[in-house]
C-alpha cells in the first residue's frame, strides 16, 4: 500500500485552513479577470476548407484529428451534432491518430458530387491497437448556380472509423 508523502499532507492541513481559497480584495485595487476564452475557429479561417479538391479537406481533416485540434476537425463535418466534443470523445483515446489513405473516388449526381475515401486507421503510438477499415464520404453542391459558399464546399456527410457518424439530419447521399 502506498503513502502519502509530508508535502501531501501539509498541502491537505494548508487546503483545510483556507489556504487555497482566494483572498478577499483589497479596498481600492480590483482584481484580475480572467482572460477571454479564444473564440472557436470559423470556416473563414481555414483556406483548404474551402478547396474544390476534396483530398485538400480530407488532409485537412485528418491533420486536425492527429493534431487533437478538435474544434478545427469539426468544421468539416459543419453540423452541431458532431463538434469537437464529440470527436475528442471518439479519437482522444489515439496517442498518435495515423489514416492511410489512397486517392478519393469523387462522382456526380443531380447536382452534387460525393468523395469516398477508404482507408485504415491506426494508432503509431500505441501499435497494439488494432487498425480499422473505415470510409470518409464528403459532399458538395456541384458549381449550381445560386449557391451559397458553404453549399460549394466539401463537408462530410458520414464516417465508419471508430463509430458510424452520420449528419444530424439524416440525410443519406
Amino acid at each position: 500500500m502506498r503513502r502519502a508523502g509530508p508535502a501531501l499532507a501539509v498541502a491537505l492541513l494548508l487546503l483545510g485552513c483556507g489556504a487555497g481559497e482566494d483572498p478577499a480584495p483589497t479596498p481600492g485595487k480590483v482584481r484580475a479577470s480572467p482572460a477571454p476564452a479564444a473564440p472557436p475557429p470559423i470556416v473563414a479561417d481555414f483556406p483548404p476548407l474551402d478547396s474544390k479538391d476534396c483530398s485538400d479537406v480530407v488532409e485537412f481533416y485528418l491533420e486536425a484529428l492527429g493534431g487533437r485540434e478538435w474544434p478545427r476537425a469539426a468544421l468539416v463535418w459543419n453540423d452541431p451534432a458532431i463538434d469537437a466534443a464529440r470527436l475528442e470523445a471518439l479519437f482522444g483515446g489515439y496517442r498518435e491518430l495515423q489514416v492511410a489513405w489512397p486517392e478519393p473516388a469523387v462522382e456526380g449526381a443531380a447536382g452534387s458530387l460525393y468523395c469516398t475515401v477508404s482507408g485504415t486507421l491506426t494508432d503509431a503510438g500505441d501499435p497494439a491497437k488494432a487498425p480499422i477499415d473505415g470510409t470518409l464520404l464528403l459532399r458538395r453542391v456541384n458549381d449550381v448556380p445560386g449557391a451559397t459558399a458553404d453549399q460549394l464546399r466539401w463537408t462530410l456527410r458520414s464516417s465508419t472509423f471508430v463509430e458510424r457518424l452520420q449528419r444530424s439530419d439524416g440525410s443519406e447521399p
